[in-house]
């Protein structure tokens, strides 16, 4: 009696396994057959057009450079703004190339931890204030500098602008910082920031 309840459950699980399996082998095939494909024709492709291994990395070389002229110090930068009609506003001389307003000193994200799992979260920054955050970029499109001569920072986000380390035979006037009209400032108020090591 026991066993005449246990063959139809048997036969009945080889039905279904035998129709899984059978099912499934279509496919699985399907894909084997495509992936020996690829990998058949990559090897063609390999053969017939063989990779060019690189033998002198000048743009490695350009990077490097690129990264030991922004490490120089006492280094002028003539950064060169645009109008939207593609005429010279003119120039200034930087003590640097232009930074972006979004690189920062200390880390922007902190990674909050909890029974939960792990969130990014905004980080305040340096100055106590948070800036965008959840992917916010709003402010990124500003670049600044300090003035050669004056010292005089200096934020710009020009729709175009491009920057050298020599001035450059262009038509343009040089901005500085000095010729520009001044705001009413009362004598009695003396800007100052303090810089600790």
């Amino acid at each position: 009696m026991r066993l005449l309840k246990i063959v139809p459950i048997l036969i009945l699980a080889i039905l279904v396994l035998g129709a899984c399996s059978y099912e499934s082998e279509p496919g699985e095939n399907n894909r084997k057959d495509a992936v020996t494909t690829r990998e058949k024709t990559f090897d063609r492709a390999e053969h017939e057009v063989p990779l060019y291994i690189p033998q002198n990395f000048p743009i490695r070389q350009a990077l490097v450079e690129y990264t030991a002229r922004q490490d120089m110090i006492n280094h002028p930068w003539y950064i060169y703004l645009m109008g939207m009609d593609g005429s010279y506003i003119g120039y200034y001389v930087g003590k640097t190339y232009p930074v972006n307003a979004c690189n920062f000193l200390s880390s922007t994200e902190i990674v909050d931890s909890s029974s939960n799992g792990k969130v990014v979260l905004t980080a305040p920054s340096l100055d106590g204030i948070f800036y965008g955050g959840g992917g916010s970029s709003a402010a990124c499109n500003s670049m600044f500098f300090f003035d050669v001569n004056t010292n005089a920072m200096i934020t710009f986000s020009a729709p175009t602008w491009f920057a050298s380390d020599i001035p450059l035979q262009v038509e343009a006037k040089r901005l500085n910082p000095e010729q520009q009209v001044q705001p009413q400032v009362s004598d009695n108020i003396t800007p100052t920031a303090t810089v600790q090591p």
